[in-house]
């Protein structure tokens, strides 16, 4: 599911290098989008959410660190998502990484972050990876492969999808009895909120039920670890993921 921040975040990164900033600098919309749409979407990044999807709100932190021109900030705000297994955390920090985009170029270190992302086989995500791991060089895999062994000991789903499973739970049990059995919640920024297109919104001032809050957390925890039980690799030390991309770069290669 591809939030607006999400978006407005990736898509500046991919769009090629006549979206780059320079160091400093505010980015610019993209033709389709307006300022004023990216400010609304990314205004509400409410710090109590960190307690429940620390993902979320960290990448959350991140787009708006990148559209406030500190990409040093955004990127490492990306790395905080990626640890609690943000799958756009690990697409972007991909995405940038990979083609240079508002980060030093280093192709095998994107490779190994787009690879940590698809590792699910989001179609959102595993385009990307197909695509780099096409355009690699023997001595980019290489590095890429060592640079993979090293990330996935914190940010594979193996490692940080219970966390964030554990960490939501955790929280989750604090207002269980609310939820459970009636009663408000005021949970500053998030209480009174809804979400239209991936995007906080609505009047967070009062108390929701606790019914209410309930649902939408469990419904962003359910988006932010979709398919996570599913992934499966070849081996301890190869990178490619089974299946789908060592086909797609079989029928894909010139005959």
């Amino acid at each position: 599911m591809k939030s607006k921040s999400l978006l407005f975040l990736a898509a500046c990164l991919s769009a090629g290098t006549g979206s780059i900033a320079n160091a400093g600098e505010k980015p610019k919309p993209l033709p389709d989008q307006k300022q004023s749409d990216i400010s609304e979407a990314l205004k509400l990044c409410p710090s109590s959410l960190e307690r429940f999807l620390p993902g979320d709100y960290y990448y959350c932190d991140a787009a708006r660190q990148f559209w406030s021109g500190h990409d040093g900030s955004a990127r490492e705000s990306l790395k905080d998502a990626a640890a609690w297994a943000n799958k756009p955390a690990q697409y972007a920090l991909g995405i940038m990484y990979f083609n240079g985009d508002h980060a030093e170029k280093n192709r095998p270190l994107g490779l190994a972050w787009l690879a940590l992302a698809a590792e699910r086989h989001n179609p959102d995500y595993e385009p990307a990876f197909v695509d780099a791991y096409q355009r690699v060089s023997p001595e980019e895999m290489a590095q890429a492969n060592a640079y993979w062994t090293q990330l996935k000991e914190k940010y594979a789903d193996t490692v940080a999808a219970p966390r964030a499973k554990n960490r939501f739970d955790r929280a989750y049990n604090d207002i269980a009895t609310a939820v459970n059995f009636g009663g408000s919640i005021f949970i500053d920024g998030i209480a009174g909120m809804q979400m239209t297109d991936g995007v906080y919104g609505g009047d967070a001032a009062y108390g929701a039920s606790g019914f209410s809050v309930g649902r939408f957390l469990q419904g962003r925890e359910a988006v932010a670890l979709a398919g996570w039980q599913s992934n499966v690799y070849v081996g301890d030390a190869q990178l490619v993921p089974i299946g789908e991309v060592i086909n797609r770069s079989k029928k894909e290669a010139p005959q």
